[in-house]
């Protein structure tokens, strides 16, 4: 049996237990080269792996020219070091001492590498000097600004120039750049997402005047997500951070179809039972096996069937909807994720598809847990 759709083929997918995440090798490498290509290099990027979570991708990504990574924990952290990178940044401020423990423990264990930390409060700043004073060790510390998204960061002006300084005070810690990401701005239309990245690195600039003015040196500025990285990327003296390029998913597919990436992660179901009278079918795409933070109508792409609407998702099940031929009990379908970094999660590792649709390869997930 082979599934064959445009690019995509799986040669035996009775070989795989359904849901299974796929990989398409030839397509995650082209996201690699396609991002690098975007912004004049992949030195250019500090790339997150909360997409991908996977050290084996990591080390690819580094094989190719990323060598910078960020990362929403210390798992993550401790997982691109290990794949070689020489830039990190734990990109979430950290509120405990036992964090920052083991913060220091991964700084003492890769001295070639650049790591930081971020902070936007006073709590944060005294937790990591509490720590890194304790243990007579060096942290570097970037100020996370915030642009409008109020998750974390603090804003432009006064209080937060005052913050850095007080970061460079702290005699074990580093002021290490600024750290910015404005992924409140997702806007579809191109000139609209140029000129909200602009102001935003307008701003950082400015800043950068400002707080260099005052004596206190800002080394990196780390700035942008999936929406907006290429312009912080071409921006001299600046990072682009992305995400989601390296598997790409149905959502930004839909929002941002002016970027060259190509959807490498699908996920492998099955048709489980059928009803002919309700022009209904059932998977065992439940939300055990893709993400269900988006809209029911969302939260999958069936190749092949494009036009069918989730109608309900239960741990392990999703029925569909679909106006014609309903696909036959038993039957292989691909789903492309609506959001594919919180669908990694679902999965301990990923099945790695070659061009011929044969299974080569199978990379854990690294960083699935915290710990």
């Amino acid at each position: 049996m082979l599934i064959n759709w445009q690019d995509y083929r799986v040669a035996e997918p009775d070989a795989l237990e359904t849901p299974a995440m796929l990989l398409f090798q030839d397509l995650v490498e082209h996201n690699i080269r396609s991002v690098c290509e975007l912004v004049g290099g992949g030195e250019n990027l500090i790339a997150h792996v909360k997409t991908h979570k996977s050290e084996a991708v990591a080390r690819r990504q580094v094989e190719l020219g990323i060598a910078g990574f960020k990362c929403a924990t210390l798992k993550e952290l401790e997982m691109v070091l290990h794949a070689g990178a020489n830039k990190a940044i734990l990109s979430y401020p950290q509120c405990q001492e036992l964090k920052i423990e083991r913060l220091c423990d991964l700084t003492t264990s890769y001295p070639n590498a650049w790591i930081a930390a971020i902070v936007s409060s006073s709590f944060h700043l005294e937790i990591l000097a509490t720590v890194a004073a304790r243990r007579k060790q060096s942290l570097n510390v970037m100020l996370d600004l915030d642009t409008g998204m109020h998750r974390t960061g603090i804003g432009f002006g006064p209080d937060a120039a005052e913050l850095y300084r007080q970061i460079d005070a702290e005699p074990h810690l580093n002021a290490a750049g600024l750290h910015l990401y404005d992924g409140h701005d997702n806007f579809s239309d191109v000139d609209e997402r140029a000129k909200a990245a602009q102001k935003n690195i307008e701003s950082l600039q400015e800043f950068q005047r400002q707080v260099e003015a005052a004596g206190i040196a800002v080394p990196y500025i780390v700035g942008g997500g999936s929406w907006s990285f290429p312009y912080y990327a071409r921006t001299p003296g600046m990072y682009g951070s992305p995400g989601t390029f390296i598997y790409w998913d149905a959502g930004y597919s839909k929002d941002m179809p002016d970027m060259p990436f190509r959807c490498a992660a699908l996920v492998l179901t099955q048709v489980v039972d059928r009803y002919p009278d309700v022009a209904s079918f059932t998977t065992d795409l439940g939300c055990k096996a893709i993400s269900s933070d988006l809209l029911l109508e969302e939260r999958a792409t069936l190749l092949g069937h494009e036009a069918a609407e989730m109608l309900w998702q239960s741990e392990e099940h999703a029925m569909f909807r679909v106006d014609g031929e309903l696909p036959q009990v038993g039957d292989y379908l691909l789903a492309v994720p609506g959001h594919i970094c919180p669908t990694t999660i679902r999965y301990p590792g990923i099945h790695v598809i070659d061009e011929t649709g044969n299974a080569i390869d199978y990379f854990e997930h690294t960083a699935r847990d915290r710990r």
